[in-house]
Parts: structure tokens; sequence; C-alpha cells
């Protein structure tokens, strides 16, 4: 039987959970409400019992990783500060985790998690270099540069999402002019189309609302620009857009795509694929935590190998 791994993907409203081999074969998923409003205790709790229903399904899991949203104190194991979840601040999650759960257990950024997932299971199979752009309420990001998974000085490296495009552009919740996350998120969409979600504006510029369109294109123009100006400096392999607003395919894509084109010299773009995600569902958050847990104790263990007896 092959080793199992747990992964978790902490949001907001859900907490994703799933068990697969180190090679991302799934074999048992679930999913349990955060209401992060009860404290980081209860939640941890809920997961540990979420966790013995998956293992009841599965053989005994050898490590966990929950994807978490950052920023994180990576050396100290700490979840700093959440937006998304209101008070949990210098949270030590893991170790709380780990203690529940009996079994070592790692943490990793959320938007780094869901690249690694790409990378190992999903569009990303097969290439050495991967950016991830997560295009939901807000704009997240996670970057894979010749098979290692780059977090920067502190573990706060692929906020993709504010990357200035325009010094004169809409403020940002950080405080900052003109983001990504102001022309590309399902939010700001929304809020420029004016008539409804950013699902709503797609629908109706697919059936040719003049609005809507325009919507789009300056949506698809925001993206295109923070994507040129990653491309100038990392180049990778593939850059995949996953999340509510990718799930628009070729409709987003094309105008991205050709986005791009414009703005990137011919000889940075010519071997750059533009894809969304392939991971199924909303499966690449955990899977890629239970694939980065099974790297951390690979690692683990060549460092501290298992003592053998004589």
């Amino acid at each position: 039987m092959a080793d199992l791994y747990l992964g978790i993907d902490l949001g907001g409203t859900f907490v994703k959970l799933g068990v697969c081999t180190a090679n991302g074969d799934v074999q048992a998923t679930m999913s349990i409400p955060t209401r992060p409003d009860r404290g980081p205790e209860d939640t941890v709790q809920r997961i540990g019992e979420a966790a013995e229903m998956l293992q009841r399904k599965t053989e005994r899991v050898k490590a966990t990783c929950a994807g978490v949203p950052g920023p994180l104190d990576l050396e100290r194991r700490i979840l700093m500060r959440a937006n998304n979840l209101p008070g949990w601040d210098n949270v030590r999650f893991p170790q709380m985790l780990g203690n529940r759960l009996g079994m070592p257990t790692y943490m990793e950024n959320d938007a780094n998690c869901a690249a690694w997932g790409e990378f190992i299971a999903g569009a990303g199979k097969g290439v050495r270099s991967l950016v991830l752009y997560t295009l939901g309420t807000g704009v997240g990001g996670g970057i894979v540069i010749n098979g290692e998974m780059w977090v920067g000085a502190s573990g706060a490296a692929g906020e993709l999402g504010h990357m200035s495009i325009d010094p004169n552009g809409p403020m940002c919740g950080c405080g900052q002019p003109g983001c990504v996350e102001q022309y590309a998120s399902a939010t700001a969409v929304a809020k420029r189309f004016g008539k409804g979600t950013a699902k709503d504006c797609f629908e109706a510029a697919k059936k040719g609302d003049a609005k809507a369109l325009q919507v789009v294109n300056w949506a698809a123009d925001g993206l295109a620009t923070g994507l040129a100006n990653m491309i100038h400096v990392l180049h990778p392999d593939i850059i995949v857009l996953a999340g509510g607003m990718a799930l628009a395919g070729d409709f987003l894509l094309d105008r991205v795509r050709e986005g791009v084109k414009r703005r990137v010299f011919g000889v940075f773009i010519e071997k750059i694929r533009i894809e969304v995600s392939k991971v199924p569902g909303d499966d690449a958050g955990w899977l890629g935590a239970a694939l980065w847990g099974a790297r951390k104790l690979a690692a683990r263990d060549i460092r501290e190998p298992t003592p053998t007896r004589s």
C-alpha cells in the first residue's frame, strides 16, 4: 500500500480536506464549515474529527500539511494574520493541529500549495517552472522555479495580486493604488459591471452585452499587464489561472493571451503557455498541501534517518 498524506485547505468559509498518495492519486475528500468566529481551537478540533473520518476510509496517513492564508512566519511556524479569518492573529496553527492529529504537521501559504498541486498533478506536469494566479474574491499567486517552491526571504513571495500596474488606478485594500487585484478579481469585475456578480458579467458578455464586454476586456487587460511584468522577471514555462474567474475558460484566456503578446518581447513569449487549472474542482489547494507535506516529510527523513537495529 502506498504511503498516504492528508492535505488541508483552510478557507474563510470552508475547510477542504483530502487524502492522496505522494503521486497525487486522490483517495478521499470532504469539506467542513470553517466557522472562524469560534476561534482556531474549535476549528482544529473539528478538522481532527474530519481527519479521523477520512482515515476510516483509508489507511493511516503519514503526515499532513495545511494550506493557510498568509502572511506566515515559517521559521517560528506561526500564522501571523489571515484577512478572511478575523481574530486569527499569531496562531501557532501547525503545532495545534499536530497535537490534535498526532502526526508530523506542516504549514504553507494556500496559494503556494495550489501552485504545487498544479505543478505535481495538474497543468504543470512535466515543466520546470510554473506561476499560478488564483482569480477569486482577490488575486493570489504561487511560484515554482526549477522544481522548487519559491517563498522568498520570509515566506511572503507570490503576492502577485498586489503588483501595482497603474499608480493612478483604483485604491486596493492593501493601501496601494492600481494593484492587479483591483482589475482581475471577481470583486473588481462585479463592482465595475454594477449589475450582479462576475459570473453574471461574463455570461452577459458572451451574449453580446456591450457594458459587460467592456468590463471583461478591461479585466483581461489588467491581468495581462500584471502577467507581462511577471514574465519579464521570471519567464516561467507555464502560467496557470485558477479560481472562479478562470472558469470563463477561453473567453478570458484568449483576451489575456493577446494582451500579453502585445506587452512582451517575442523571444520572451514564444514558449510560455497560459492555461487554466487542470486540477478538478477546488482540489488544487488541499492536494498541493498534501503533496508538499509528503515532500517535507521526505526531507526530514533524509536529514534525520530512522536508526536501524543491529
